[in-house]
């Protein structure tokens, strides 16, 4: 196979992680717009805020360090080791980057704003870690359930990725930054494995699990991301001089669809990269 395949998935992902950062937080309008979104969260209906908050809770060190030996415990009794020492590494570095990420890509204060709301780090941790336990058990799923795996894993990484929105924790550019930080990371981790032979095409022509979960997450993201764009963004450019009420919470929930389906249309998009190939053989 050609592993520069993956070596352009992991360019391609890259500059999309850059894109998001370049444009919502290095920019006037990318920060407004995203302050709106955020001061459209604090009108969140309470409870739904608390269930939020109380979602993220579940995720600590402790669980995602757990995630990973069950993830490679898959691939050990699969009896692929070096895709479990894989797949714990990408899983890990894609936290370990996002952690200095935050420290290192900082948000320039360009428009009037509560000095607090620089804090709002990018990327998202909690939605690196989801993205990067989903992405993780894909790669480790035998070759026929992959698809079944692939829409799981998008779920729960697209409740993650709506609740550090609804909690006030992130804004959209950290969903999108932590979703493609890990398929950077996972891209790489596959070129490296390509380049060892351990990436082998599958002797078969299987499409139907592949086109029913690209079908699913795929039609959801076009859904809710075109009502987004169109509904949302579309009515709040230019960014009007001072918000209403209604335009908060339009801004909000636009940046919540299209976070949402930023996440849906990546899990599929990853299948894909790797359908045709078996890892960790010879």
């Amino acid at each position: 196979m050609r592993p520069a395949r993956f070596l352009w998935a992991a360019i391609g992902s890259a500059a999309v992680f850059a894109a998001a950062y370049a444009t919502l937080i290095l920019t006037a309008p990318g920060q407004e717009f995203e302050n709106f979104a955020l001061m459209g969260a604090r009108q969140e209906f309470a409870e739904l805020r608390e269930s939020s908050l109380a979602e993220l809770s579940d995720i600590s060190m402790l669980g995602f360090t757990v995630a990973i030996g069950l993830v490679m415990l898959v691939a050990l009794l699969r009896r692929k080791p070096v895709l479990a020492f894989t797949v714990a590494a990408i899983m890990g570095v894609s936290v370990v980057i996002a952690e200095v990420a935050k420290h290192v890509l900082v948000r320039p204060e360009l428009i009037d704003a509560p000095p607090r709301w620089l804090n709002n780090s990018f990327p998202s941790g909690h939605v690196t870690i989801a993205v990067a336990i989903g992405i993780g058990a894909v790669l480790v799923a035998p070759y026929a359930f992959r698809s079944i795996v692939t829409i799981l894993a998008a779920v729960y990484a697209m409740g993650i990725g709506q609740a550090v929105e609804v909690a006030g924790w992130h804004r959209l550019s950290g969903v999108i930054g932590a979703t493609f930080l890990v398929l950077t990371v996972a891209a790489l981790g596959l070129y490296l494995l390509a380049r060892s032979g351990r990436v082998q095409p599958f002797g078969g022509s299987r499409y139907i699990g592949a086109l029913i979960a690209t079908v699913l997450l795929g039609g959801w993201a076009v859904i809710i991301g075109g009502i987004g764009l169109v509904f949302g963004i579309g009515r709040l450019v230019p960014i009007p001089a001072s918000s209403t009420q209604g335009e908060l919470l339009l801004s909000y929930t636009a940046t919540l669809l299209i976070g949402t389906a930023v996440i849906a249309i990546a899990f599929p998009a990853f299948l894909w990269l790797i359908r045709p190939y078996r890892i960790d053989e010879r």
